[in-house]
């Protein structure tokens, strides 16, 4: 089973400015089933836009999103298990994506309920089954989430999509607004729970040391294009796009004693998607830009065969 996104473009009508942002412009992916893929960029990369793409929550302007061939978003229905199910979000902040009304036991009581993947008499056990995967005990399911910390937030957020039984699982910055303190454990659950139920997951983040602690490979974004792709060790240990380079110099352990290589700090302002500039989109804030990178939009080129990047001038 693989997940598929070919040539996907993405478009919003601005009317009080009238106008188009881009937010996704021809952006091509595979994942493996039982693969993570991680997806790197700072913010209005169009990191987030994507994921609603693949869990249904928007439609494409243009191109397309499969999972083993089926489109995303259609299927075959049947008595047990709802098509909407194939694919599920964990969002950012945890607070905000659960029912402040609900207990933690009815929202995830209520998505198996929904989807009918059990008899009414075996939903309780299976809500006490799931809290326990993430590690929330028995005697919580009946706490509303203002009672439980964001790091039990979240691990309550995590069981909530494991309910609806999914194939993939699309993390969007799903510990960035956890303390530091949770944040490893967090990430060490979702490590295990890939492993044990065979998830494919797309894990979105801004923060290239997370991504590199649970990724097979690596898409790097920029202004809706992936402009650098591979596997974690190739991108990370020999990264080609400047875009790139200059993205792992923001994690600290790259970076110099006094916390900023200031060679390789990017300047000018990022692009606005309304109205990109011709070429490639970066060329404006590259140190290695010629003439011709204002003309023409780069294409993912080949460096190996699991090594792609959109830079001719790194191939010279």
């Amino acid at each position: 089973m693989t997940l598929t996104i070919r040539d996907v473009t993405k478009k919003y009508s601005i009317k009080s400015r009238k106008t188009v942002v881009n937010a996704l412009n021809g952006v091509s992916l595979t994942v493996e089933k039982g693969k993570t893929l991680g997806i790197v960029g700072e913010s209005g990369c169009g990191k987030s836009t994507l994921a609603r793409l693949i869990v249904g929550l928007e439609q494409p302007t243009e191109g397309s999103l499969n999972w083993s061939g089926a489109p995303l978003g259609q299927g075959v229905r049947n008595g047990l298990r709802s098509h909407h199910t194939k694919t599920q979000l964990v969002f950012q902040d945890p607070y905000s994506s659960l029912n402040p009304r609900q207990t933690i036991g009815a929202c995830i009581a209520e998505v198996i309920k929904t989807h009918k993947l059990r008899a009414e008499d075996q939903v309780n056990a299976r809500v006490i089954e799931l809290l326990s995967v993430v590690g929330i005990a028995e005697d919580m399911q009946n706490r509303f989430p203002h009672q439980l910390s964001g790091g039990q937030r979240q691990r309550v957020a995590i069981a909530r999509a494991l309910a609806a039984e999914p194939d993939l699982l699309v993390l969007d910055e799903p510990v960035s607004a956890l303390d530091v303190s949770v944040r490893a454990d967090v990430m060490n659950l979702l490590v295990d729970l890939k492993n044990q139920f065979n998830l494919t997951y797309i894990f979105i983040s801004h923060d290239l040391s997370m991504v590199r602690h649970i990724s097979d490979d690596i898409a790097v974004m920029y202004l809706g294009r992936v402009v650098e792709y591979g596997s974690w060790s190739e991108v990370l240990s020999s990264p080609k796009h400047p875009y790139t380079k200059a993205l792992i110099q923001s994690i600290p352990e790259h970076t110099t004693v006094r916390g900023i290589d200031f060679e390789n700090v990017l300047e000018g302002e990022v692009p606005d998607p309304a109205n990109l500039p011709k070429g490639c989109a970066f060329n404006q804030r590259c140190p290695i830009a010629v003439p011709a990178c204002a003309e023409k939009v780069p294409e993912l080129l080949e460096l190996t065969s699991h090594h792609l990047v959109a830079c001719p001038e790194v191939l010279k």
